[in-house]
């Protein structure tokens, strides 16, 4: 009995000092973010430029930078050619564009560049994920990461855009489209990266098109709800040729005059004429003055934004103005 007791004892020993195996533990998983024949063009003349910049402040819109579903990246070829910088574009003020670990909402966010994010280096890759265009930059926190290619356009110093006559010869094209009603011509301007942005009003609709969409504008019936017209609220209702077209005419069949980053003084309505999630887009304002019969009170101005695709301007945006009671 003595002898039992003793090897109880000696094998509870053993078995207290023995090593004890760690618990499984479950590591966190990061979380997921949620063609009609054309007329013949009328001859381009010379305008009359003025050069001046101003400064962009920021103003309240909506959220751009809206995250899609989750999909897996599909590899690119090798990008050459990538015009370096990059500045960020169509984000608003009060949002961020998400630094991400690979191409794609689904994966973690690695890092963050402010609505006005300047002097972003490309390093080359690039993913088709979600429908989206995704590219690697180097990332400010350090190594790499991945953004969404919408929000980025080649960034161009205001004295270069101000002083490239490239950009003088996309404005008189532009105005031969508009007097000639071609698409064919409209097309060959528009950004191939992010087509064009119009609005009849200044905080009105913003109606996309593409180089394709922008051939048949001229002659499509499909209408747009443009949002309310200054003064009297109303919603405006209608093609481009019935409400956007004539307005363009106005100023580039007038005596108007260029400016070069300068809104001059047309927001009576707005502290901030041009929107601030285009902060890093150049821009030039067609303005036609008013006229002594009506006080000038019937001036209007065009601000036509220009980005530039593989080092060569192209027409990104067109806004309205005019006077407001």
């Amino acid at each position: 009995m003595k002898k039992t007791t003793l090897i109880c004892l000696i094998f509870l020993t053993l078995a207290a000092c023995a090593p004890q195996q760690p618990a499984a533990t479950n590591t966190p998983l990061a979380p997921v973010e949620t063609a009609a024949p054309l007329p013949t063009l009328i001859p381009t003349s010379t305008l009359y430029v003025v050069t001046s910049t101003a400064a962009t402040l920021p103003s309240p819109i909506p959220p751009t930078n809206t995250a899609a579903p989750a999909s897996t990246s599909t590899p690119l070829p090798p990008v050459t050619g990538i015009n370096n910088p990059y500045a960020v574009i169509l984000v608003s003020a009060n949002d961020v564009l998400n630094i991400r670990s690979g191409a794609g909402t689904g994966f973690s966010i690695v890092g963050a560049l402010s609505p006005s994010a300047t002097g972003v280096i490309r390093t080359g890759p690039e993913a088709n994920a979600g429908g989206n265009r995704w590219v690697e930059i180097q990332n400010p926190s350090g190594g790499t990461g991945w953004v969404n290619a919408k929000f980025l356009t080649e960034q161009v110093g205001s004295s270069i855009f101000c002083s490239d006559t490239r950009v003088n010869d996309l404005l008189n094209d532009l105005r031969s489209a508009m007097l000639n009603s071609s698409g064919e011509l409209l097309a060959s301007l528009v950004s191939p990266e992010h087509g064009l942005d119009l609005r009849l009003w200044r905080w009105g609709t913003v109606a996309n098109y593409t180089p394709k969409e922008s051939a048949w504008v001229f002659g499509s019936d499909y209408e747009v709800s443009w949002g309310p017209a200054p003064g009297s609220g109303a919603d405006t209702i209608g093609t481009f040729s019935e409400h956007v077209l004539p307005k363009l005419q106005e100023v580039f069949s007038a005596n108007y005059s260029l400016h070069c980053n300068d809104t001059l003084d047309l927001a009576t309505f707005s502290t901030q004429p041009w929107p601030s999630e285009y902060s890093s887009v150049n821009f030039y304002t067609a303005y036609k003055p008013g006229s002594e019969q009506y006080g000038g009170l019937d001036w209007r101005a065009w601000t036509v934004g220009v980005e530039y695709v593989q080092g060569k301007p192209m027409l990104f945006s067109l806004i309205n103005y005019q006077w407001e009671p």
